[in-house]
């Protein structure tokens, strides 16, 4: 390895102080995905006007424009390097379009419909994308190490889970001093001004302060077409997507009717309240599940908190209205795995862009972390899916809308079973999954030695900063 290191090929290993400042821009993207997530269905349906099987039409629908737009921007930051970096670039030109299509979502006019929620929602896509996939492959390409690559993914999750209370301390704030609901259009308003401001800032401290990887032998080399044939022949790949899809859309489906069932079935009042402790609880968590991963691995530490959720979805499925304070103690327990969901499958998917490496000769974490985008933009659009099932059954999301048992019965079962049905498939692929860290070593002293060859070549040559 320290040949390596001296041939230029690895740069210096990664700073502590470094790992936490990347791991900040978790932040205002968490403020960002909770009220698009929690508060947008129903304050575009219940306040807006806009029927709720058009808010789930086009949340489903803006997963066929990520196909477009996800494996363009993640080539192209595998592709092109300036004197800024190779995803530095990116990051950068999405920060203000995200910004504004947030701002504009979040603040719709009155006279706002179908039309003024799918343009800005999709041109938020847009801004999204170029910001999320240059950052996640950023990510994966700050060390080769197994475990730090845990902690890296472990920093950003804390950051995200701190955004998260942080949002959800928003309307609780919001529900102390009315001692009252909130109209969730009121609370949408608040987060788009907390954005424009939090977002550009941290931003910028990141792209300042975190150095990006050194070129490496072979970069930007592929074509688009071959890197899409490489990574589908990719097995290990195909299946972490697979299983992120079964987690995520599982958790994203429940997630969309989240508000409805608290509000309409147990008949929580003050749902901020509960957030802020749930996304408390995950935030204390993620350091046992950095222990619990490096003990059991990344995957099984991951299966046990399916196990977990699905144990508190079946226990959520029996509450009535009432049943608030067991409701609160389960939705902590799931607060607790919350992390789980949302880093080891990317610390995993890490290791899996070692395995194209080693073939292609090239780190394309973009493309794969592009592909990886497009499937959990694809899973969270089932959120979508969930909306009109519930209309089905006529229900309504009107003030004062009365429901009937079976209207209620229906609303539970999506909210706690379906994700529950998606977990059983998830399990197996995870907890069998085989690239555990031995086998991750001997992966990267393979790598190590393929790039010293090459470097001895004069591949490793920085040369020109275009592909």
């Amino acid at each position: 390895m320290a040949e390596v290191q001296a041939a230029g090929i690895r740069s210096t290993p990664i700073s502590r102080s470094n790992i936490w400042i990347y791991g900040s821009l978790g932040f205002p993207l968490a403020l960002i995905g909770y009220p698009l997530g929690v508060w947008l269905p129903r304050a575009y349906s219940t306040d807006v006007g806009v029927d709720l099987s058009m808010i789930g039409l086009i949340i489903a629908l803006a997963a066929l424009f990520d196909a477009f737009t996800d494996p363009l921007i993640g080539y192209g930051s595998d592709r092109y390097r300036t004197r800024f970096g190779r995803r530095k670039t990116w990051l950068a030109a999405g920060v203000p379009l995200l910004a504004l299509a947030f701002w504009m979502l979040l603040n719709p006019p009155i006279e706002s419909g179908v039309a003024y929620l799918g343009f800005w929602y999709l041109f938020l896509r847009v801004g999204s994308t170029l910001v999320t996939i240059p950052y996640a492959a950023w990510g994966a390409e700050m060390s080769p190490d197994y475990h730090v690559r845990t902690e890296v993914s472990s920093a950003r999750e804390k950051f995200v889970l701190v955004g998260l209370i942080g949002a959800a301390l928003v309307p609780f704030a919001m529900e102390q001093m009315r001692q009252d609901s909130v109209p969730a259009i009121e609370v949408l308003n608040t987060f788009g001004l907390l954005i424009v401001i939090i977002l550009p800032v941290i931003a910028v401290l990141v792209l300042n302060r975190v150095p990006e990887p050194a070129r490496l032998p072979g970069e930007g080399r592929v074509s688009i077409f071959r890197s899409l044939r490489l990574m589908w022949r990719n097995g290990m790949y195909r299946r972490v997507l697979l299983i992120e899809v079964l987690v995520t859309g599982g958790e994203s489906f429940r997630n969309t009717l989240s508000l409805f069932f608290m509000q309409d079935v147990i008949g929580i009042r003050l749902a901020g309240t509960y957030y802020a402790l749930y996304f408390a609880m995950g935030l204390a968590a993620i350091p046992v599940w950095d222990r619990i991963a490096k003990r059991l691995g990344k995957h099984r530490s991951l299966a046990v908190a399916m196990v977990v959720v699905s144990i508190t979805n079946i226990w959520m499925f029996t509450l009535g209205h009432g049943d608030t304070t067991a409701f609160l103690l389960l939705f902590m327990v799931k607060g607790f795995c919350f992390g789980a969901f949302s880093y080891l499958p990317r610390a995993m998917l890490a290791d899996v862009v070692d395995l194209d490496t080693a073939r292609s000769g090239d780190n394309r974490a973009g493309s794969y972390f592009a592909g990886h985008g497009f499937m959990t933009k694809c899973a969270y659009s089932l959120g979508g899916v969930s909306l009109p099932l519930l209309a089905l059954v006529g229900y309504s999301t009107a003030v004062g809308a009365e429901h009937t048992d079976l209207q209620l019965l229906w609303l539970g079962f999506l909210y706690a079973i379906v994700p529950t049905l998606s977990f059983v498939f998830a399990f197996w692929l995870t907890w069998t999954w085989p690239l555990t860290s031995d086998r991750h070593a001997r992966l990267r002293g393979m790598l190590d030695r393929k790039a010293l060859r090459m470097a001895s070549r004069g591949g490793g040559s920085e040369g020109s900063l275009r592909p």
